[in-house]
């Protein structure tokens, strides 16, 4: 695909195939996230890829995650739309049966913390369209950070700060593209 295809196309997929995703795969998906710009070229992130058992408790977290913390925002948001938190609830326990989850840490530097998750945040979107490009599906989720200890558990991270945590797989559903938000650009000409 070329560039314009691969965003434009893209998008966070919920609902995997169980097939395994080669470990050079991820590899090559990895080391193009790494290309990122960064804030003063920290390049301020790491990545920790989960697969096998420790997703189930990945799941189990994420699933914890969703029912004290974002059920509760999704319902404010979403009131007349049910279905919406049902499926978010679903995805969020199950992690849409993806084979792989990384886990994306950020590593505290001079810059502050707006570069340094700008940064990281740089790199996830070069993860998901490195996935994409390579025919694997991703999503990028943030909805799990307020358990990030209990996800430190389980990848060992002690020092730095879980930033998101991006599960991938071959996509088991091709979403529709949400119309994109018109006024999102302004000229100042002089």
């Amino acid at each position: 695909m070329d560039f314009e295809d691969v965003v434009r196309s893209r998008r966070s997929i919920r609902k995997f195939k169980p097939d395994a995703v080669p470990r050079e795969v991820i590899e090559e998906i990895l080391e193009l996230a790494t290309w990122a710009p960064s804030a003063m070229n920290t390049q301020n992130w790491k990545f920790i890829v989960v697969t096998g058992e420790r997703i189930e408790k990945l799941k189990t977290i994420a699933g914890e995650a969703f029912d004290k913390h974002v059920e509760a925002d999704l319902e404010k948001l979403f009131a007349k739309y049910p279905m919406v938190i049902k499926a978010t609830g679903k995805y969020f326990h199950s992690l849409g049966g993806a084979p792989v989850v990384i886990c994306v840490y950020r590593k505290e530097t001079v810059e502050g913390l707006i570069p340094d998750v700008e940064s990281v945040a740089a790199a996830i979107q070069n993860l998901v369209l490195a996935a994409h490009n390579r025919g694997l599906g991703a999503c990028w989720m943030t909805g799990v950070l307020p358990l990030a200890d209990k996800i430190n558990e389980i990848t060992g991270e002690k020092k730095l700060e879980l930033q998101a945590i991006v599960t991938i797989g071959y996509p088991d559903t091709e979403p529709k593209p949400p119309p994109r938000k018109p006024g999102r650009i302004e000229w100042i000409e002089d």
